[in-house]
Order: structure tokens, then sequence, then C-alpha cells
């Protein structure tokens, strides 16, 4: 059953915001509006402000904001439903639902999900089991941490799973949509170790397996379920989110057993994207509750090209974003190894870490002398990056080549950085082609815009100005009208173009608010809405 938009209004009408945040952070309410310590983010000072006219929050530290309903959804770790229900019960408010048969599938999948992983647990303490019990133990896990991590086994008795998917009405129709079902219609895991996959709300809603076989693949994951999507969840143990709160940043693996020897060694904040493809939107996601990670992936060459990809997608969050690597000493090929060793003091090895550019650069310099390598490594590197990022960036590789760095400016033509003060033409490097081929597809459709044009013109003054000119200066258009592109590049030059532009308004916007005496809280709403439909368009990649 899903809630009736008036229903929710009503609600919001009703409920004070100031409720629930004062009864999480320490703070101060003066009639309608108030300022509170932050809860997502470590600080001393108030720096988060609210109002129970709008039932708005901002925080001017970490850039956290949004409404009622996203607040409780935060703090709380709840889907937007279950935070609307959470509020309407403290002012037993009555909530009238619509029909909807999403709730009631989700709660069935979720139900049939927490029987299988009850078999997988109790399969691994079966005697059957004991060639799975003797690896965890050569990688030091004991019995009590299966326990503790959940850890279970699927062996190879075919016939044995068929009676048990028999007994508990698990067809193969909910299997799919578990996502134990391959593209051959095969059932997906067999002797495996199974590491259960969390949601942020601590339900199992996928398994990572770790094959005892010498053949096939030594990890597999549950495919894409109506619970689960690779892209956007990570795997963690049930105190990752609280850990992260406590302290403040998230560090990020590549593999199962790495984040089980962190948590061993007593660091629960830390998660892994089951392998090293991050994407954008498992980033944004991370954002959400810290804007600092430190990022470990093995040491190798896949662990490096990893790297530089989430630094190429990191500024595409947000720039607020601090990536740190570990310098993890190489005779350990990752954490699990150096876990596994029992030779070193983990806090230590943690602080022993550099900003992600600089981490990069080090290790390319290590493996290659030659400098003309070196200054197209940097330039792929930077590609992306702000101005004031590949200024720093050029500090430090001017310090590590022992070489001025006006020269160093002068070899890779970074001068025309210092003429560009219109931070978008870096923000992507193929920003005027996305331009362009917007452009031509307005001028071939004789300017009248898509929904999707006008929202983009709608962000950017300048943009839309160049249109207006360009309907009345034919000899200009002209230019435009052979450029080629497809359907896919012209969908990615919209996503794009709404990613930059977007990202500057909110911004603006923020700037303004914070400027703004008395406050104003209209342009908060617009910031979360922006969001809202960046979020949209970052799926979309």
């Amino acid at each position: 059953m899903g809630i009736s938009k008036n229903s929710i209004d009503d609600l919001r009408k009703k409920a004070k915001i100031s409720d629930f945040i004062l009864s999480t952070t320490s703070g101060k309410l003066r009639g309608s509006k108030g300022m509170a310590v932050c809860p997502f983010h470590g600080e001393k000072t108030a720096s988060m402000s609210f109002t129970d006219i709008e039932n708005l929050y901002h925080c001017f530290g970490c850039k956290q904001g949004g409404d009622i309903f996203h607040f409780v959804q935060e703090i709380n770790n709840l889907e937007f439903q279950e935070a609307v229900e959470f509020i309407a019960e403290k002012y037993l408010f009555k909530l009238i639902y619509t029909k909807s048969s999403n709730k009631d599938e989700f709660k069935h999948l979720q139900d049939k999900m927490n029987l299988i992983s009850e078999y997988f647990s109790e399969l691994i303490f079966e005697p059957n089991s004991i060639e799975a019990k003797n690896y965890l133990l050569s990688r030091m896990y004991t019995d009590s941490d299966i326990g503790t991590f959940n850890i279970g086994f699927i062996d190879k008795d075919n016939d044995r799973l068929l009676k048990f998917f028999k007994k508990n009405n698990i067809s193969e129709e909910d299997l799919k949509k578990l996502g134990f079902i391959s593209s051959n219609n095969n059932f997906l895991f067999k002797n495996r170790i199974m590491f259960p996959i969390l949601n942020l709300r601590n339900e199992i809603i996928a398994f990572g397996g770790r094959s005892l076989d010498s053949f096939g693949a030594k990890y597999l994951n549950s495919s894409d379920s109506s619970l689960y999507k690779k892209n956007k969840n990570f795997y963690f143990t049930k105190n990752f989110l609280s850990s992260v709160r406590k302290k403040g940043y998230v560090i990020l693996v590549e593999g199962y057993f790495d984040v089980l020897a962190l948590n061993k060694m007593g660091y629960q904040n830390v998660a892994s994207p089951s392998g090293t493809a991050l994407t954008l939107q498992q980033l944004g996601i991370l954002n959400r509750y810290t804007n600092k990670i430190l990022l470990c992936f093995d040491n190798d060459e896949a662990g490096l090209l990893a790297a530089e990809r989430v630094l190429e997608i990191k500024n595409q969050v947000s720039n607020k974003l601090e990536i740190n690597c570990l310098n993890l000493p190489l005779k350990y090929k990752d954490l699990a190894d150096l876990y596994e060793s029992q030779s070193e003091n983990i806090n230590k090895i943690l602080k022993n870490n550099q900003e992600i550019i600089e981490y990069l650069i080090d290790k390319f310099i290590f493996k290659n002398k030659d400098k003309k390598t070196t200054f197209a490594y940097f330039r792929k590197l930077t590609a992306k990056l702000s101005p004031l990022e590949v200024d720093i960036a050029l500090d430090f590789l001017s310090k590590r080549l022992k070489t001025n760095k006006d020269i160093l400016k002068e070899e890779l033509n970074f001068k025309s950085y210092e003429k560009k003060n219109d931070y978008i033409s870096n923000k992507t490097s193929n920003y005027s082609v996305f331009k362009d081929i917007i452009i031509s597809e307005i001028i071939k459709n004789n300017f009248n815009l898509s929904k999707e044009i006008e929202e983009i013109l709608s962000l950017d003054s300048q943009f839309e100005s160049l249109i207006d000119n360009l309907k009345t200066n034919k000899l200009e258009s002209e230019k435009y009208i052979n450029i080629s592109y497809s359907r896919e590049q012209f969908n990615e030059s919209v996503t794009r173009l709404f990613l930059v532009f977007s990202e500057i308004k909110i911004n603006l916007l923020i700037k303004e608010f914070e400027e703004s005496d008395p406050k104003n809280f209209a342009l908060l709403q617009e910031v979360e809405d922006l969001k809202k439909k960046k979020e949209i368009y970052q799926n979309t990649l």
C-alpha cells in the first residue's frame, strides 16, 4: 500500500522538524527557526539551520539538507514511506493509503531471502561443510566470527536444495526476482562460502559467494534483482552506518575478506563495492553520510586503475569530497593479507595515506622515471579536475620532479588554466562537444525546445542567451546544422550538461541562502529539488 500525496502534505503541515532534530542532537529553537549541531558529520559547534514553518533543514558544514521526511529518513536509515509512517505515529496522524502491491511484493521477497539466508547459515555448521570451515579457519575466522558476520555455505547437494525450496514455497520466479538464477536459467551458487550483502537498513538483499572449487569464477555475486542493484549497493557488516557516523569517514576496500579483516581489527566503517568497479551512484550514496573516504584497493595494477576511475568521477558527485589512498606496504596483497600476517599495527598503517592525486602520481613515478610519460599521465589524471585542483597537483609534481612549476606549466601547456575563470569549461573535458550537440538539436528542431532542453537552459543564462541570439543569426546557426551524432550521444550530452549546470546552480543557491538575512528557506527547497533531479540524471550514466 502506498500513501496518498494529500495525506503526506497534510502530515507535513501538522509535523514540526524541530521535534526530530532536537531529539537527536543538541540545538536551540527561537520561535519557528533554530540552529543545531549537525548529526551527519563530526562537529562541536552548531552549523545546521532548521525551520518549522517550511519544515526544512540545512547544514552549512557538510551541506546536508532537505525536508522533514528526508531528515527522518537519513537519521533513522529508513525508506521514504517508512519515514512518513514514523512521523505520523508520533502525532497520532491517520494516514490515507492508496492501493499498491509494491510493498507487499518486497515484504514477500524479503521473507524468502531471510529463509534462504538461514539455510546457508545452518549448512556451514554441519559436518559436510568441514572444507568451508577449514578454509575460513586458515584465514583466521573462528566459529564465533562465522556467527558474528553471518557467513553461510551452499553445498553441492542440488536435491537437498530443491527440497528446501519446495518446503518453504520458494518458486523459481521468486529465485529469479531474488537474483539467484543465472542467464542460463541455473542456480548461481554451488559449493561456495556465502557472504550476506545488506542494505542500509541491515536487511539481507543479496549474496557474494567464494568458490571452494579450483575451476570457475573465484568470487560470484547475486544477479541484479528486485532487492539488489550491484551499482548501488555495497558489502559491509551490520554496524557500518553507525560506525561511519561515529568516525566521520568510510574505508573503501576491494573484497569481502578485506571488509571482515578491518572489522576484526576494530574498524566497522568499511565497505566494498564487491570488486574494483566503483560507480558514480555508489560514491554518491557514501557522500550522503560522509565527505571523507579512505581508499584501499588491492596492491596491483587493477587496484591502481580503479583508483584512477575514482578520481575521474569524484567531482561529478561533489567537489567537497575528500578521497585519500592508503599506502599499504608492498609486501601485502591487500588488507586481508595484512590481517592474516598479524605482524603490523593497523592504526599506524591507516595513518600512512595520501590525497588521491598525490598517491597516483607517486605510484606512477615509482615505476616510470621518464618525464615525458609522466607528463602524459599527469594530463590524463587532471583532465576532469577543477583549475584549483590542477594547480595543487602541479605544486606536488613540481616537488617530486624537482622542476620549477612555471617550467612544468610550459611543458604541459597548462597556461590556459590561468586564463579560464569559467569552472564549467574544466568540469567536463567534453563540455564544448556536448554543448554543440544540444545546439545542433535545437536548430534542427526549429528552436522548438523539449522539456529536458528547457530545463538545461533555465539553469544557465549564458547558454540561454546564446540560443536566443542564434534564432536571429542564420549565418551563425548554419555552423551547427551538419553536426553528426547518435541518439545515445545526444542523451549523454543532455545528462552531462544538466549535471554540470545543476551543480553550479546548487552552489550559487546555497551561497545566496547563506548570505540572506533573514534566511530565505525557499532557496533550500530549490536546492533539494535540483539534487533529486540530479540523482535521476546520474543514474542514467
